[in-house]
């Protein structure tokens, strides 16, 4: 398998999970089983687990503060031999001074470093970091070409290490692997456990990041939360296109618990969700306490949590279960050394991917060619006059949608002559219409809009008043520049670095959903309208 970021648990298949489980328990074992022998390891990776990274430079670049994240990751890179350095806040970089995030990528790039392990509130940076780095590393091979000077440094690896409400893969992997520990233990595997998922699940993203992968293995998610703190509705649909069993009890957190192998509660995001939420109420509801376990009995699942447990205010887990023997929270946060020392070797090519590597296939638009009528067509309407020299007929375009459309494909700012007419009665519904009187030569970017827009769309192209060609655009799975994200917090929406959005698209119940190429949040045609987020054709 080739080198592969980390940037979301959308990116793996179960095979790819179960290779980063299998390497993580060869690193532990390497590191504590004194019965262990060294050598083992040492032929099949060709170096000691204490030399794995030697020679390699990983940077930590955490705009968000961390403890485990941050910190297991440099412990990770200590422990197998490498060199780590970075920042732990923007505060101590030229961000503050309103340097964009791509010349801070790039600068550590330039330096030849081999991972970049990033965190930022920021939603769908690390993708963009890695198509960024991939861009300015053809360009940096360009310049050294241009003045005859060799250049060998590679595109650094980038690995999500959390951002915003998105994603937190390797947080989700260092769960799973505990899990799975957890489950051989009890002679069980990771196939259709069932796991309840406890407390914050809308701000959460290592939530987010398990739900994403649950269909993989058949998870039964039990789901109990206080008011407004359940699971987003994107997070729902996908759950129920996957076919995932999930059952919701509200604030019923004992039921969720008494259902499930593995509880996996989570810290209520107080940074995210703002003011004005009842804090003790919150609290009350959400915490884990002895007493709660004494009831569940034998019933009571393992406790984990991703930590840090907010003691300050609202104490998730009480202090009287620091020492339960099913409170599984240090043991845990421990393992993230092992799976992050064993994500770093994996990704870095010391040591060897056993599953194949997994891309989703882009489509580009097309056009199709529609037959030509065989009979004689005038191509006239009262409501939009007869073309009769050259121009564009756009039929079947859904009612109230002609005006917009024209915006969009950038024809009323290019003052192209046009009429449309909107809400002409055809059968038992409606359309619009529109008519360019003089010729005119559509775009790629107006072909993929109109296909986007108007799905049923027809062009007639005219010349000397009749129709010399008609054609269909038909949209690929993917768009780029079309539409603006609808989340605030995704990078495509920050000025200062001028993302383009891109949005891959599949067919939901008849309905297009397009779900952002960053972010990953899901939009649909009707709320982009709506809100008017069309971007607008620049010809």
């Amino acid at each position: 398998m080739a080198l592969m970021d980390i940037i979301s648990m959308r990116d793996f298949s179960k095979e790819d999970i179960l290779c980063v489980l299998d390497a993580a328990a060869e690193v532990k074992r390497a590191i504590h089983d004194s019965h262990y022998d060294e050598t083992v390891f040492q032929q099949k990776h060709g170096r000691k687990v204490e030399q794995l990274l030697h020679g390699l430079k990983v940077a930590t670049l955490f705009i968000e503060n961390s403890t485990r994240t941050n910190h297991s990751f440099r412990a990770a890179v200590m422990r197998s031999g490498g060199n780590v350095d970075g920042f732990p806040t923007e505060d101590y970089t030229s961000l503050k001074k309103g340097e964009t995030w791509a010349d801070t990528a790039a600068m550590f790039s330039g330096y030849g470093y081999d991972a970049l392990v990033m965190r930022s509130t920021t939603e769908g940076l690390s993708r963009w970091t890695q198509e960024f780095l991939q861009q300015n590393h053809a360009q940096m091979k360009r310049q050294h070409l241009l003045i005859n000077q060799a250049f060998n440094y590679r595109v650094p690896v980038i690995i999500n290490g959390g951002d915003g409400k998105n994603q937190h893969p390797t947080q989700c992997l260092l769960d799973l692997f505990t899990i799975w520990e957890i489950a051989l233990a009890q002679g069980k595997g990771l196939d259709g456990l069932h796991l309840a998922l406890l407390n914050d699940l809308a701000h959460g993203r290592t939530n987010a990041s398990l739900m994403s992968i649950a269909h993989l293995f058949n998870f039964k998610l039990h789901f109990a939360y206080p008011q407004r703190f359940g699971p987003q509705q994107r997070h729902l649909d996908s759950l129920k296109r996957r076919g995932v069993e999930i059952h919701d009890y509200k604030e019923d957190f004992l039921s969720a618990m008494r259902n499930s192998f593995i509880a996996y509660h989570s810290r209520p995001q107080k940074e995210r969700v703002g003011k004005g939420e009842d804090f003790a109420n919150i609290k009350r509801i959400g915490q884990i306490n002895k007493a709660m376990y004494d009831l569940l009995g034998d019933s009571a699942p393992y406790l984990l949590h991703p930590l840090p447990v907010d003691a300050e205010t609202f104490e998730e887990i009480s202090a009287d279960m620091w020492d339960h023997p099913k409170n599984m929270t240090k043991f845990q946060s421990s393992n993230g050394l092992y799976v992050r020392i064993a994500l770093l070797a994996l990704n870095l090519g010391r040591m060897q991917w056993t599953a194949a590597i997994h891309h989703d296939s882009l489509t580009s638009s097309i056009l199709l060619d529609l037959p030509l009528s065989q009979r004689e067509k005038t191509l006239q309407n009262s409501r939009s006059g007869f073309i009769e020299k050259d121009g564009i007929v756009f039929d079947h375009i859904s009612q109230g949608m002609g005006r917009r459309l024209a915006g969009v494909l950038g024809f009323e700012k290019e003052q192209v002559p046009k009429v449309i007419s909107d809400f002409m009665p055809v059968r038992d519904t409606f359309k619009d219409m529109i008519k360019i009187h003089q010729e005119y030569t559509l775009s790629r970017e107006q072909y993929e809009a109109l296909a986007l827009l108007a799905p049923e769309v027809t062009i007639s192209f005219v010349k000397e008043g009749r129709v010399v060609r008609k054609v269909r655009p038909i949209l690929g799975n993917w768009i780029e520049g079309r539409v603006r994200c609808g989340n605030p917090e995704c990078i495509t929406n920050v000025p200062k670095e001028h993302v383009v959005p891109k949005h891959k698209i599949e067919m939901v119940n008849g309905e297009r959903v397009l779900e952002c190429n960053y972010c990953e949040q899901t939009d649909t045609i009707p709320r982009i309208y709506e809100e008017n987020r069309f971007m607008y054709v620049q010809k």
